[in-house]
């Protein structure tokens, strides 16, 4: 094949080459040639059947040991109950349209036994009575909650919050009257918390005896608080802050 094409390119018609050339680069590779291809592939196709266990066996080993206790032994998040709670003032000026209170709570955060170490960030708190808010959100110190661990937060609000003169102050004024005649006040807390980067809310609804003044005279300042014993939280719908 090689003498005749030279041959050919030694002739006058340079184009009678192009079928030798042709007929040359379809020869079929030679039995050699095969087998090293052949092999090449087939060690190719081993390495691959080998490294294939090793790459899923080494992302195990660097997953697992995260997933088991976020997937496996870390319950659903914490709700906080009140420990207990006193009420030393809580009266609706009129003439000002504005509510004197003073109140305080100990808020506690109990997870139950696991291996995982549960973190507490953005924490606040803020009181309600009759749908209005008791001044503003108080802030509480994060923490990190080991196995079985629990948390208690003391919180205290205390102040004046005027109330928008109409319909909302008469809904104060009548509850806090009607409840005064009961004998019992119930102030709600809500609760923002953020177990793990995760936010949820939660109400916890406190009922204190009226506080009267140690005498047995009217409620004031210097009246003895009225004690909430504690109680659970519920979760709630984020609507409140």
């Amino acid at each position: 094949m090689i003498g005749a094409l030279y041959h050919t390119l030694r002739s006058d018609d340079p184009a009678a080459a192009v079928p030798i050339l042709r007929a040359m680069s379809a020869e079929t590779p030679s039995p050699a040639s095969q087998r090293r291809r052949q092999c090449a592939a087939a060690v190719a196709a081993a390495a691959a059947a080998c490294l294939a266990p090793l790459v899923v066996f080494l992302a195990v080993l660097v997953l697992v040991p995260s997933l088991i206790p976020r997937l496996l032994l870390r319950p659903h998040h914490v709700v906080p109950y009140v420990a207990s709670g006193e009420l030393r003032a809580l009266a609706f000026d009129a003439a000002a349209s504005a509510v004197t209170y003073n109140l305080s709570a100990v808020l506690r955060f109990d997870g139950p036994p696991n291996l995982y170490a549960r973190r507490y960030t953005g924490i606040r708190a803020a009181p309600f009575y009759a749908g209005q808010e008791l001044g503003a959100a108080v802030a509480l110190p994060g923490f990190t909650q080991r196995s079985g661990g629990g948390n208690a937060l003391p919180v205290a609000w205390a102040g004046v919050q005027r109330v928008p003169p109409g319909r909302r102050a008469r809904a104060v004024a009548a509850a806090l009257a009607r409840e005064r005649a009961e004998g019992w006040i119930s102030v709600k807390v809500a609760v923002r918390a953020a177990q793990d980067g995760a936010e949820s809310d939660f109400a916890c609804v406190l009922s204190f005896p009226v506080p009267h003044k140690r005498d047995g005279g009217g409620a004031g300042n210097g009246a003895a608080p009225g004690v909430f014993d504690g109680g659970s939280c519920i979760d709630a719908v984020r609507t409140e802050f």
